[in-house]
């Protein structure tokens, strides 16, 4: 025989009186490390990329991570997939995962510089990129992430898509990017990847 209604509803009441830590809502009890894993993938176990052209993400600024994953979500920042994986997160979650990469340590490339490569960098860093980029691109906050270690290969495309109005973040970064040749920019991505 089917209890009533109102006997259904006391016994979910006194369960919640009892156990009011229970999680109501499946989002409540998703780790950071457990959203962050849909990431592991592409960007690497705990965020260093294995991959020349997938950027390192762990240990980067928590705001610029922030900042980026909304950007992401809201189309701010174009993507192919980037974009459609972030529609599935709230910003809670995204909070979550920004926290989870920016308390992971830096983890630099292990590439070596060809000489021929780094010519003419030091000084280009200089003239366009240090007011930022500070200390060979170490330095890194929520406008400005770490590039120093990062992979040549992702930041040549970064800087490449900035250059191009196709994407760039933060913004004020095009003015300083819209005048270098693909050379250029080429020594620019061997210099950071170059320094640990």
């Amino acid at each position: 025989m089917p209890r009533p209604t109102w006997s259904r509803a006391l016994c979910v009441g006194l369960l919640i009186g009892t156990f009011p830590s229970l999680p109501l809502h499946a989002e409540e009890i998703r780790s950071e490390s457990m959203l962050a894993n849909t990431c592991a993938g592409c960007h690497g176990t705990l965020g260093a990329s294995a991959g020349e052209v997938m950027p390192t993400i762990g240990g980067l600024d928590k705001g610029y991570l922030v900042e980026v994953l909304t950007d992401y979500k809201t189309g701010r920042r174009p993507s192919t997939i980037m974009g459609r994986i972030m529609l599935g997160y709230g910003d809670q979650e995204i909070n979550a995962i920004a926290s989870f990469y920016a308390a992971q340590p830096w983890v630099s490339t292990d590439r070596v510089a060809v000489a021929d490569q780094l010519a003419e960098a030091p000084a280009l860093h200089e003239r366009y990129c240090e007011s930022c980029h500070q200390d060979g691109g170490r330095s890194q906050d929520k406008e400005s992430p770490r590039m120093a270690g990062q992979w040549a290969g992702y930041l040549q495309y970064a800087m490449q898509a900035c250059r191009d109005g196709e994407r760039c973040h933060p913004r004020k970064m095009r003015n300083r990017v819209a005048d270098l040749s693909d050379a250029e920019i080429a020594a620019l991505a061997h210099f950071y990847e170059s320094q640990k």
